[in-house]
């Protein structure tokens, strides 16, 4: 069975049909790129970030190695870059070296290694500026829940048994954000003849996949096209059976009334999608069954303004020497 290769593109667009950020026409090669700089920052105990400020944009292909050796491999195809071969690390968490190498064969391509932590599971997602053209891939470790990097919050204290609240008028002149959810008043307020007013919190609606479509019209690739109801990205992964699978899973989502479990596509990679409501993981699952013998690239885009996520399915070339995504010396 042939492994398969991911090309993840995390991307925030209106309209779908503007390739020129992610797409070159077959044939067209970006020969102009050019890594102006590379920077490494720690965000906080739990997120790293490292920028990319390029010439043009550019389709970085990236992917990971695991062992005894973890590495995250950021390749720039047609690109160049004049600056150091590596990068400082200092007090990371999740990043332990980023090195940075010239390749030309079987193109010429920037390849940058991001050396990762043997302690820690690491988990990395990407944001793209086109105002400003930069490339940032952060660096955050993977919940053992969802499988997908979390930042953690800070939980509020409960209020204590028995602990004064505050006056109802204080309570009034507050922010939104800093009353109680929900208002609590004391004995002694709901006895009175004036009522006190109730304050709640505007209802928020429960996250939902609303619709899953597949389109194979586009010379784009096949697309599975999945309308949420806000921003709610998935953790996207492969598994490499007889028949190879895409699995894209939504913590903490439900599935909306027409979403059907089984969806044919008949696409000449995408055979069907499935999806599953795993209750006691609490998240929904979409399974891509694609067709064996083949090595795939899957592009994700969430179309931010739209609440769209699409994924992008192609058969991958076979590079000239034979060997796709390995790291070379």
């Amino acid at each position: 069975m042939k492994s398969l290769l991911f090309r993840l593109i995390v991307l925030s667009c209106c309209i779908l049909w503007l390739p020129s950020m992610v797409y070159a026409e077959a044939g067209e090669a970006v020969k102009t790129t050019k890594i102006e700089s590379i920077s490494y920052k720690v965000e906080s105990d739990t997120k790293e970030s490292i920028t990319f400020v390029l010439s043009t944009p550019v389709t970085a292909k990236i992917f990971t190695l695991t062992g005894e050796k973890p590495r995250l491999v950021i390749d720039f195809p047609e690109t160049g870059f004049s600056g150091k071969n590596s990068i400082p690390v200092v007090n990371g968490n999740f990043a332990r070296a980023i090195r940075i190498g010239i390749h030309q064969k079987p193109g010429q391509k920037i390849r940058v290694v991001v050396d990762l932590s043997k302690e820690t599971a690491v988990d990395h997602s990407q944001i793209y500026s086109e105002d400003n053209k930069k490339l940032t891939i952060v660096l955050q470790p993977v919940d053992d829940t969802t499988s997908q990097p979390v930042d953690r919050v800070k939980k509020k204290n409960k209020k204590k048994n028995g602990e004064k609240l505050p006056a109802r008028e204080e309570l009034e002149k507050r922010p939104l954000e800093q009353k109680p959810v929900p208002p609590v008043f004391s004995v002694k307020e709901k006895d009175k003849k004036e009522t006190a007013p109730v304050v709640t919190e505007p209802v928020t609606a429960a996250p939902t996949i609303l619709d899953v479509t597949f389109d194979d019209s586009s010379n784009r690739g096949e697309m599975v096209l999945l309308r949420l109801n806000d921003f709610y990205p998935p953790t996207v992964s492969a598994i490499e059976k007889d028949t190879p699978k895409v699995l894209c899973e939504f913590p903490n989502m439900k599935l909306g009334q027409d979403v059907r479990s089984d969806i044919p596509a008949n696409g000449k990679y995408v055979e069907r999608i499935r999806t599953q409501r795993d209750d006691e993981a609490g998240k929904v699952k979409v399974i891509l069954d694609l067709s064996p013998d083949r090595d795939y690239d899957l592009q994700q885009v969430f179309f931010k303004n739209d609440n769209l996520f699409v994924l992008i399915v192609n058969e991958l070339p076979l590079q000239k020497d034979g060997v796709e995504g390995t790291l070379q010396n």
